[in-house]
């Protein structure tokens, strides 16, 4: 084939290290999720927000970094072995290994997951409950709403944990009354939640008919977006999944048949006031909610295993690619278009696009996952761009790793510069956007570093793994080879152990320490033992011989 050369590759034994290093910072990760107020089954009772930064810091780069790192292998294996062994590789090391965790680990995750989900978050109610405005709205306590008023409570306050003012969390809870105490006392129908949205929003969001009726009739506009771009009528259709990890996240209880039935209502409601606006088409946003909020691309078939999914949709996006370089005998771009800065001024817009329909069911910072049969379109054309990107560096020969010789400016840029702006702009974490921007500024900026962080960062990593691990290392070998084992089968051991110490009065950062080394621990243990020469050793990292 033309893509097969005689040409001898180095082994870049410094991308080895970082993908596997990419693998365990999801076990991190994963195991850091139950230590913030995100949309996780299992909830700590000691939390800190710290964790909040750190599963956000990771989360916006890891996942483009892997699959680029993917994309250059993937590029290294076409043109040193042909196309027909690098699919026949593929097969072996991604889809078979998908397979196995379909019918393993993730029922596994799933089963530990439901019961996490239908048990609560574990946290104490005597412990956790508070005599604040907010707790007396969402439980619909009157007179002690006229309580903290007498006392001089805000009305409009945004609570500190979610960001949500005592009026949508009455809406939350379908308390009307309270609703209606909280309006007649001058409460702000329209006032924007620290997500961009409103009380409207969260009484959509749950189906809360009555509660939507009175703040439409008090004002209420259905108009407002939140800083996702979605409109009070396209809350009511958030999949039912992820409205369940939220509902255990809030501690609400709701029937499912009831809360789809009051959301049709709403809609229908909400349909026909956003129709006298001055916008009356649906615009691509709208569409791409409705369309992706089906159970096809909704349920949670693969959970964490997804980006195996996803490699099997990019290596046959790929064989096209191959199949015409081949026949053109093409040898890829030229260099300067990949290893110089100009690379930012196409890369940065190119990835904006599918960046810009994301967050839209749900405001993040980073790439939104998907988990479902079909893959999320924007979601995998987002990592197709990265993907590409690591198939045309291939090409460039970069043997004095150009394209991350910056990383000591870059790394510091990006962790504390644009890392916190984007997370600033994309979710008003630290309070300061509506000083810098109008609100019809905001999405746009943060669209935009949130796609400058994943590059900067994923630059970065590799010019620093260039820098301290370019040469070949036994030790640095054996966790790459092992971390494709830890990461496919760590979430049930993660979530389990999350859920064996969520109530254990110990700061935050023991027990994440305690569950990352026991899990890990564990896990390199089984790989020794059993894995590493075993046929399943074989199928994930290929053959290896057992030292005499």
């Amino acid at each position: 084939m033309g893509g097969v050369t005689t040409k001898p590759y180095a082994r870049r034994s410094d991308l080895d290290a970082l993908r596997g290093f990419a693998m365990l910072l999801g076990i991190a990760l994963h195991a850091g999720l139950s230590f913030t107020p995100l949309f996780w089954p299992i909830q700590d009772t000691q939390q800190n927000e710290l964790f909040g930064l750190f599963c956000a810091a990771i989360h916006g780069f890891r996942m483009p970094l892997f699959f680029l790192l993917s994309g250059f292998f993937t590029a290294m294996l076409w043109r040193q072995r042909g196309l027909k062994s690098l699919l026949s590789h593929r097969l072996r090391r991604v889809l078979l290994p998908l397979l196995l965790g379909l019918i393993t680990v993730v029922p596994a995750v799933s089963f530990i997951s439901g019961i996490a989900l239908t048990s609560g978050t574990g946290l104490d109610e005597a412990e956790t409950a508070k005599n604040d405005i907010w707790t007396a709205a969402a439980a619909g306590q009157l007179d002690e709403i006229k309580q903290c008023l007498a006392n001089g409570a805000d009305l409009d306050a945004l609570d500190s944990a979610f960001g949500t003012t005592p009026l949508a969390w009455a809406a939350l809870h379908g308390q009307t009354a309270a609703a209606e105490l909280l309006l007649q006392q001058g409460a702000e129908v329209n006032r924007q939640t620290r997500d961009g949205g409103t009380a409207l929003h969260a009484a959509a969001f749950l189906g809360r008919t009555e509660t939507a009726a009175l703040l439409i009739e008090h004002g209420a506009d259905a108009q407002i977006r939140n800083t996702s771009g979605m409109t009070p009528r396209q809350s009511s259709a958030v999949d039912w999944e992820l409205t369940l990890y939220i509902l255990a996240l809030l501690k609400i209880e709701l029937d499912e048949d009831e809360a789809k039935a009051g959301r049709l209502e709403i809609a229908d409601l909400l349909g026909g006031i956003e129709n006298q606006g001055a916008n009356s088409a649906a615009s691509l946003s709208d569409r791409l909610v409705q369309i992706t909020s089906m159970p096809i691309f909704s349920s949670p078939v693969f959970h964490h295993l997804w980006f195996l999914w996803f490699l099997c949709w990019l290596v046959v996006a790929f064989t096209a690619y191959a199949a015409i370089a081949d026949r053109l005998e093409w040898q890829g771009p030229h260099k300067w278009l990949v290893l110089s800065p100009v690379r930012f001024l196409w890369l940065i817009p190119l990835s904006m696009v599918p960046q810009w329909f994301m967050g839209l069911t749900m405001p993040g910072f980073g790439p939104d996952t998907s988990i479902g049969i079909l893959p999320i379109p924007q979601v995998l054309l987002y990592y197709a761009i990265f993907f590409g990107f690591g198939a045309l560096y291939f090409d460039c020969d970069d043997r004095q790793a150009t394209l991350g010789k910056s990383w000591r400016w870059m790394l510091p840029l990006g962790l504390f510069v644009v890392f916190p702006l984007g997370l600033e702009f994309s979710l008003g974490s630290f309070g300061f956007r509506e000083a810098l921007l109008p609100p019809s500024m905001t999405r746009p900026f943060a669209v935009a570093l949130q796609v400058l962080y994943a590059w900067i960062m994923a630059f970065a990593c590799m010019g620093l793994f260039r820098t301290f691990f370019v040469g070949e290392n036994k030790s640095i070998r054996y966790m790459s080879d092992a971390s494709y084992w830890l990461y496919v089968v760590h979430l049930p051991l993660v979530m389990g152990a999350q859920w064996a110490v969520r109530a254990w009065p110990l700061w935050p950062i023991v027990k994440f320490t305690l569950i990352c080394l026991l899990v890990t621990g564990f896990l390199l243990l089984t790989y020794q033992t059993i894995v590493r020469y075993s046929w399943l050793g074989k199928l994930l990292n290929g053959p290896r011989a057992r030292p005499e």
